[in-house]
């Protein structure tokens, strides 16, 4: 029963409080049974949302572990950036220090759900995309994350925080640094990209081929970014690809204005059992250009415990054209 005080005594009075007090009663009794009764968390991918699940499981198109969230969460958290120095001076470390905080209260966010064996990834990528770095801030005791950086030329930089917080959605939160000596503006150092007209691209002990959907690729429609890769040096086939960060690959995609940001994995899976586990030629990777114009794609594997990165421009078409 909750109290309800009303002044005066008179038998009207006490009737009205009566009413009252029987309304309150069963307006709280009705939430506490609605609680009783409450419905399971729901499961969603963390890098495919629209997969939601009311039981724990496996996402069925990549294969992750469905993660503990409410689907219909709409926040959109805040990230907090501290710099040391202020202005990194090129070719030196900056140490960065990125704080999560809950949008409504600004509470430090602690929990947050191993994404890929991480549960902060941090990309760091030049404005004009000519450089870039995929990092794992680590958290502190006070809930922060710290990263140390090297930036390598003088410039304005895009940060890219991803991130699962627990029972939330999937953030991706940008933020922008900027180096000692940088000179213009951000306008003025974007990019400008050229589509390449060859898809096969050297890295360490690698070399690494793109191939496209016969006619290009088209923005709304889940493509497929197919990748085959040998040996530099011998033309073969190369088949002991190594696991990092529990995938084979890794893929950024990034459109030319900075605003539309792609993370992929191979639809390959990592075979389960005991033993070295190993991948390749061919990987696949799924991803959805959401508008047309070109973007800058880099995918990252490794082998014999070096992870190599290569870069490929795409135009990516109307929805419209005949492809």
């Amino acid at each position: 029963m909750v109290p309800v005080t009303v002044p005066g005594n008179r038998p009207g009075v006490k009737l009205i409080a009566a009413v009252l007090a029987g309304l309150v009663c069963a307006a709280v009794c009705g939430i506490a049974g609605a609680a009783q009764t409450a419905a399971p968390p729901a499961y969603i991918c963390p890098m495919h949302p629209d997969v939601v699940s009311r039981t724990p499981g496996a996402c069925p198109r990549c294969g992750m572990t469905l993660a503990p969230a409410d689907p219909f969460d709409t926040r959109e958290f805040i990230v907090d950036l501290a710099v040391d120095p202020a202005a990194p001076v090129p070719g030196r470390p900056a140490r960065l220090r990125l704080i999560v905080r809950e949008p409504r209260t600004r509470a430090v966010v602690r929990e947050f759900v191993e994404v890929h064996e991480k549960p902060f990834h941090l990309f760091v990528i030049s404005q004009d995309l000519e450089d870039y770095q995929h990092v794992h801030p680590v958290q502190q005791a006070d809930g922060s994350y710290l990263v140390d950086v090297v930036l390598p030329r003088a410039g304005y930089y895009k940060l890219y925080s991803d991130f699962l917080p627990l029972g939330g959605t999937p953030q991706v939160i940008p933020g922008v640094l900027v180096s000692a000596g940088a000179g213009g503006d951000l306008a003025s150092r974007s990019a400008h990209l050229v589509p390449d007209t060859g898809f096969t691209r050297a890295a360490g002990d690698l070399r690494v081929t793109l191939g496209l959907p016969a006619g290009g690729l088209a923005a709304g429609r889940d493509e497929k970014l197919r990748y085959h890769v040998v040996d530099a040096r011998s033309g073969e086939p190369v088949t002991d690809l190594e696991p990092y960060l529990a995938a084979f690959g890794h893929t950024l995609v990034l459109s030319e204005d900075t605003l539309h940001y792609v993370h992929a994995h191979p639809v390959e899976l990592l075979p389960e059992g005991p033993g070295p586990v190993r991948g390749g030629p061919d990987l696949t990777f799924r991803a959805l250009l959401p508008r047309p114009g070109r973007y800058r794609v880099w995918t990252q594997v490794k082998r014999h415990g070096v992870v190599s990165t290569v870069a490929f421009t795409v135009d990516a078409a109307s929805p419209s054209a005949n492809r």
